[in-house]
């Protein structure tokens, strides 16, 4: 391969796609995700609360895709005691914002450069490996090698000057489409073409990533964008990004698609199982605390304590405005009845929720 990659336009011819191939995917993902939704509304936790935690086990679960080396508990611990030497972590970091960023965004407004800009500049920002444009499409040739010690070429982007016309009618592919796809097959088709554009220097992956979320949200088909699939494709990397490739080397759409969907379909119930594991220990823990301490303020704690499973008290006292002393003794109560677990430090002790930790590491 020694030639940039001339991408089609979207919608897709229909010859490329199948629709019979993936029915039964299609339906099971569907139904699975509607499950999920459901079991978010119907929390006993308020999603708000455990979102932040759901988006940094993605972030770091995106970021490990293209190579980066963190855990969740280093992760977490970050939010406590931040380490900006640390690449790694600041990588995770900055997936994170850029999640957040999104979501704000498409509350406001529909897809457009600007947005996919402002997606890459978070992503890019601080202590982390710098391409040669931020915040801009490139305009230089670029490469998609083997993720292993050769690097040998595996694809060869559209040129950057098609960047432009390529991004246009994704763009408005994405916001006003022309076929008569599910919303989750286009989820598919839209993730692949971007990622066949490739139209950063770097960072692609993880802007695509962010994509799956932020389209289902856009569409409507989930009420918060906390639906990733980064966990799954990690665990399938090697067929994850040889079906992709299919896509632009035989026109292979119905595998990919195919794929995608069954992964949709195992996050789905991953999640659900996390949900359900989540609101038995909440409904657990709250039951004891609030027997601990009859107050609402040991409530917005345990609350908070799904924000953060890795704190100090500082942390709690900014999210729940609870004066700083009563924060402490009921945070001492709460290791007492061993609920959580400290360091032991005399100043800036850090708190740990093993019991969701130990869910969320799943």
């Amino acid at each position: 391969m020694d030639k940039a990659y001339k991408a089609s336009l979207l919608p897709l011819d229909n010859e490329f796609i199948d629709q019979t191939y993936f029915f039964e995917e299609l339906i099971d993902a569907t139904t699975k995700l509607e499950v999920y939704k459901e079991k978010i509304k119907d929390s006993k936790l308020d999603s708000s609360w455990f979102m932040p935690t759901l988006q940094q086990k993605e972030a770091l679960a995106s970021s490990q895709l293209e190579g980066t080396q963190a855990t969740l508990d280093g992760v977490l611990i970050n939010q406590v005691t931040p380490n900006n030497k640390d690449k790694n972590l600041n990588e995770v970091t900055n997936y994170y914002l850029a999640t957040v960023q999104g979501y704000e965004t498409l509350k406001k407004h529909d897809f457009s450069d600007e947005f996919f800009f402002e997606i890459h500049k978070s992503l890019m920002q601080g202590n982390v490996r710098k391409p040669s444009l931020i915040g801009e499409y490139r305009k230089e040739q670029n490469y998609i090698g083997k993720y292993d010690k050769t690097h040998a070429i595996t694809f060869i982007p559209p040129a950057p000057d098609n960047v432009p016309k390529l991004m246009n009618n994704l763009i408005s592919y994405i916001n006003k489409p022309s076929d008569k796809f599910r919303p989750l097959v286009r989820t598919a088709i839209i993730h692949a073409q971007f990622e066949t554009i490739h139209p950063f220097m770097d960072g692609n992956g993880r802007v695509g990533r962010i994509l799956i979320p932020m389209y289902l949200f856009a569409q409507k088909q989930i009420e918060l964008p906390c639906f990733f699939i980064s966990e799954a494709l990690e665990r399938d990397k090697l067929k994850y990004y040889t079906l992709l490739n299919n896509t632009r080397t035989s026109g292979d759409w119905n595998e990919w698609i195919k794929f995608f969907l069954t992964t949709v379909t195992k996050q789905c119930e991953k999640y659900i199982q996390i949900i359900t594991e989540i609101n038995e220990l909440y409904s657990k823990h709250m039951e004891i605390a609030c027997n601990m301490a009859r107050s609402s303020n040991m409530v917005d704690i345990i609350n908070a304590l799904y924000q953060y499973p890795v704190a100090n008290a500082k942390q709690i006292v900014a999210l729940t405005q609870i004066p700083t002393t009563s924060v402490n003794r009921y945070l001492n109560q709460l290791v007492e009845n061993k609920i959580l677990f400290t360091d032991n430090k005399r100043r800036n002790r850090t708190f740990f929720y093993y019991d969701l930790l130990e869910i969320l590491r799943t």
